[in-house]
């Protein structure tokens, strides 16, 4: 995961510049001292791990995590244990390792392993065990195993206009006839990686841009596209050795970035190249969205919001900026400035599930689990394959004592869910 800027290489970390533990411990403190500490202390995680996909909790190792997370443990009291399980089925795989390794060094002492620990650390074994059998965490693509648009005349063009229509699922689907149909066709793979991104899964999407990337090795969109998904998978190097691939092929900046360095990279080396870029042309969007994208790497929120904010007023109706915009809010806990930036994008694009799930996680981090749920349950209406908005939903049908439709969650039930919780297209929750 990341915690500020790591350079990581085979799990060795090779560079770091953290923020002091006392700081972060004061801050934690002064965040979560009130007794739903513990709710919000998870969805404080679950909020941070939608940066435009998964910017997960960073600033501390972990040990020194484990302690605070005791600390806190012990002083709120015992954690209701149906919320606890509820936890306990999230999937936060890039920390679960370090996390288990805790746990199971006795990190909370000799009095805490309790069936909590347990569960927790029987949970993290299943995730990093999901996470090595994942084909398209390898840059494998997985296709889907019914397609009903194998054959179809143009599915391209089919693709194209399913995906303006925001139907993002069904333009999976022809976009995948079309790859199937021209396996060299690097739009219409990086156009089928643009759909995964928006619909929330990352590594499907890097394994279409990779396919992309073979058929067009230049492609500034593509190189741009797979800088921002392993942010999004906390894959730092690889993240760097894209954006920097983007800066050397651009037109106005390759001479700026030499060769050599591609070899060698590193966070500062990269972040003082694109602020270079940016000197040599302000009104590059592009130039200040990467910005953004490394500020939140490295944890300096305000740098990336500034950056973010910069690109806006260049590219003011691009939702996915307002998404990022939002999502970097979220983890500066900025949560209502979030939900702003979160219906601007959904203002724009009604369809746009990664906002709807990130609005849903931005209601439930202010405690709002009412309000969270009817956006996760729309989110889910347009992408039901969506198995972290699932994880969310129960999470916040349990905080808003709604046991009652967990049952549903579990069985997936959307038609059950929609009728108990609706949200009417273009409602807006905001006042």
């Amino acid at each position: 995961m990341s915690r500020g800027e790591l350079i990581i290489d085979d799990n060795q970390v090779k560079e770091t510049a953290l923020p002091a533990p006392g700081d972060w411990a004061s801050e934690y403190q002064q965040q979560y001292n009130r007794g739903d500490a513990w709710a919000g202390f998870v969805l404080r995680v679950l909020e941070e791990s939608y940066l435009y996909g998964k910017q997960a909790f960073s600033g501390v190792g972990p040990e020194m995590w484990a302690n605070e997370f005791a600390n806190e443990r012990q002083q709120n009291g015992a954690v209701d244990d149906q919320w606890v399980d509820e936890f306990s089925k999230l999937h936060v795989n890039d920390w679960a390792d370090e996390f288990g390794q805790q746990v199971g060094e006795g990190a909370f002492g000799e009095g805490s392993s309790d069936n909590w620990a347990q569960a927790y650390d029987e949970f993290l074994n299943e995730q990093v065990a999901a996470k090595q059998r994942s084909d398209s965490s390898t840059g494998v693509y997985v296709f889907s195993d019914l397609n009903p648009y194998v054959g179809h005349p143009n599915p391209l063009k089919e693709g194209q206009d399913l995906f303006r229509k925001g139907l993002l699922s069904e333009a999976v689907l022809a976009l995948e006839a079309e790859v199937l149909k021209n396996p060299e066709n690097a739009e219409g793979w990086r156009l089928l990686g643009i759909a995964h991104a928006e619909n929330d899964d990352d590594q499907q999407a890097i394994a279409a841009m990779m396919r992309a990337q073979e058929a067009d090795p230049t492609n500034l969109e593509v190189l741009l596209a797979l800088g921002v998904s392993h942010t999004n998978e906390l894959e730092q190097n690889a993240a760097l050795k894209y954006l920097f691939g983007w800066l050397r092929n651009h037109p106005k900046y390759g001479t700026i970035a030499p060769p050599e360095m591609s070899d060698s990279l590193y966070y500062a080396d990269v972040n003082r190249l694109f602020n270079e870029a940016a000197v040599i042309s302000p009104d590059d969007a592009d130039v200040h969205i990467v910005l953004g994208v490394l500020y939140n790497l490295s944890r300096e929120y305000d740098k990336a919001i500034a950056a973010f904010e910069r690109a806006l007023k260049l590219k003011p109706h691009d939702y996915s900026l307002w998404n990022k915009l939002g999502a970097t809010q979220a983890n500066s806990v900025q949560s209502a400035d979030a939900i702003s930036a979160y219906q601007q994008a959904l203002d724009l694009k009604p369809n746009y599930v990664r906002a709807w799930a990130n609005m849903g996680i931005s209601y439930a981090n202010q405690g709002m689990y009412d309000e969270s749920i009817r956006y996760y349950v729309r989110a889910l209406a347009m992408n039901p394959k969506a198995d972290n908005a699932w994880q969310y939903l129960r999470i916040s049908l349990s905080c808003a004592s709604r046991n009652d439709m967990l049952e549903a969650c579990d069985s997936r039930n959307l038609d059950l869910l929609q009728k108990e919780f609706p949200l009417q297209n273009g409602e807006r929750l905001i006042k």
